[in-house]
């Protein structure tokens, strides 16, 4: 088996680094995914209803006893 060309080794060194940094990004993102979670859950104490208004976007937040929630995104007021 011939050994790829200067090229070929060049385009996947680049796709491997790629590849590293999207982890790095990635596993960054989850982090802080999994602590907005955890403390959104730990403001709601008790289950709610309500519109909040984040980015000039309105947002239904609902909780239930276990403190899950859902954040849906609202189209009109």
């Amino acid at each position: 088996m011939s050994s790829p060309d200067i090229e070929t080794r060049i385009n996947v060194s680049l796709a491997v680094g790629r590849y590293l940094r999207a982890v790095d990004r990635f596993e960054a993102a989850s982090k802080e995914f999994n602590e907005s979670c955890s403390a959104l859950r730990n403001q709601l104490a008790e289950p709610c209803r309500f519109v909040t208004k984040i980015d000039f976007k309105h947002y239904l937040v609902t909780s239930d006893q276990e403190r899950n929630f859902d954040v849906e995104e609202l189209e009109l007021i």
